[in-house]
């Protein structure tokens, strides 16, 4: 089979899946290209780009097949008009959601323990400055309690923070949190409750209609001056306006972003004039995820050239073209 990735660079990626698909075509293409690269592809990887109806006509194409868990970046609709399956990896299980979790602790850490600003202490010479938070005997409010933010509660836990857990229906009946120690999962009601408990947001969720600009203006003022947001999700979780406007006003002390409302962003943004630590959106980017993540996707390919519906499909309706 012939598969391309959506975007360029991703070299040792692609090393990866071919180990696990050696008999299969491996290549990549620009985003711009991607119309073009669907022509002659079984399967394409979206990573972050858009894959939109244009790529859907495609005599050959079968499987659009995320190397990772969001396709909020795929036109699902319009693949399952076309036939074409599409399905991604969920964060759990593959050493995904474990590694998105710890760039998570990493922010929380560099945020209390401010690291940049120690870093200017080390260029003046000056000891014993500044003086951080610890994070022992503080509140996290993880927002999206899925994969990610199941295994960031967990790593908090060996902290000693009171973890609060949000997610839209709450805890399920069939599914109790008794073996991950939090103090308290709620539903969407008590959505700015935990947000005023804070002295950590992190916000963790699927990016759909429903989490698009989750954390705006009105959270913003739900917090606490002295409390710090981190993004692990999407960027548009976030209202950008809204944060920048909390950052430039002190309404809350900095943020930690993998993830932004577009990619990749302006270096020279004006949001990072103030308290923010930032990385290019490399939360699942470890040796650990990437290779468990690759043997998933080469369970999807293989099951297709069997004649198999993908596992963790999102258009388990699809009557297939080819």
């Amino acid at each position: 089979m012939r598969i391309y990735f959506c975007r360029q660079g991703l070299t040792y990626i692609c090393n990866i899946l071919q180990n696990e698909l050696p008999d299969d075509e491996i290549l990549d293409c620009p985003p711009d290209n991607v119309p073009e690269a669907a022509q002659q592809a079984d399967v394409l990887i979206p990573t972050v780009s858009p894959i939109g109806t244009e790529a859907m006509h495609s005599p050959r194409l079968r499987l659009v097949q995320q190397y990772g868990a969001g396709l909020d970046s795929v036109d699902i609709p319009a693949a399952t008009a076309a036939g074409i399956y599409v399905a991604n990896v969920p964060t759990a299980g593959t050493g995904n959601a474990e590694s998105v979790a710890e760039l998570a602790l990493l922010f929380m850490l560099g945020l209390a323990r401010k690291y940049r600003q120690a870093q200017e202490s080390i260029r003046n010479k000056v000891l014993g400055s500044p003086m951080g938070r610890a994070l022992k005997g503080k509140t996290a409010a993880i927002i999206g309690y899925g994969g990610i933010g199941r295994a960031l509660a967990e790593r908090l836990s060996g902290f000693e923070m009171n973890v609060l857990a949000v997610s839209r229906r709450g805890p399920a009946t069939d599914k109790p949190d008794d073996d991950i120690p939090i103090s308290r999962h709620v539903a969407q009601d008590g959505f700015h409750d935990a947000l005023r408990e804070a002295d950590f947001v992190i916000t963790a969720p699927p990016l759909n209609d429903e989490t698009r600009s989750l954390i705006g203006q009105a959270e913003f003022a739900c917090m606490k001056p002295e409390a710090f947001v981190i993004n692990v999700a999407r960027g548009p979780v976030l209202d950008y306006d809204a944060l920048l406007a909390a950052l430039k006003e002190g309404r809350i002390a900095g943020a930690g972003l993998d993830v932004f409302w577009y990619e990749p962003f302006d270096p020279d943004d004006e949001i990072f004039s103030y308290n923010v630590l930032a990385t290019p959106h490399v939360g699942g980017a470890t040796d650990v995820s990437l290779q468990g993540i690759a043997k998933r996707v080469a369970e999807n390919v293989n099951r297709l050239r069997n004649g198999e519906a993908p596992l963790n499909c999102a258009n388990p309706e699809v009557q297939p073209t080819g």
